[in-house]
């Protein structure tokens, strides 16, 4: 190869500073994290007093339904939590799988938590419906007056 061929192929390919090549590495480790976490509805932003979190069903329409699902993202908390009501009792599960830690989704075709990561599911009440996961979701105690849902978080 001649010195002009050289000096061509040089101009024609791209070179990347480190800084670069690493900014892209970081893009794409992101875009992998951002896959594991499973699809959910929207999230309400609430604040645990004393460990204490207060959602107004008013402020909660989704609540309305006997088969209603919210997510809920606690201050504090670094996974989100699953509201689920079933008929008139509700429950409140910590989504963070218990095979790897990753989001379950919520599928509401089959009212199932689906991992992404790894391929476990469970019912609406946190079981294992299909491994790898061994153990149930972590569950809060959900009471409720009518007007309020409460769980204690941590």
């Amino acid at each position: 190869m001649n010195e002009r061929s050289r000096a061509d192929l040089k101009a024609s390919s791209p070179v990347y500073t480190r800084r670069e090549v690493l900014g892209r590495g970081a893009g794409v480790v992101s875009l992998a994290v951002i896959g594991c976490a499973g699809k959910l509805p929207p999230a309400h932003e609430v604040q645990a007093e004393g460990g204490e979190v207060a959602i107004a069903l008013a402020d909660a329409p989704e609540m309305a339904q006997p088969d209603g699902v919210m997510t809920v993202e606690v201050a504090g908390v670094k996974k989100p939590v699953l509201v689920v009501r079933e008929g008139e009792s509700y429950e409140a599960l910590l989504l963070k799988c218990t095979h790897m830690g990753c989001t379950p989704g919520w599928n509401a075709a089959e009212r199932s938590l689906d991992c992404p990561c790894h391929g476990s599911r469970f019912d609406a009440h946190g079981a294992v419906l299909k491994g790898p996961a061994k153990a149930p979701l972590a569950k809060y105690a959900v009471t409720a007056d009518g007007s309020t849902l409460r769980f204690r978080v941590g």
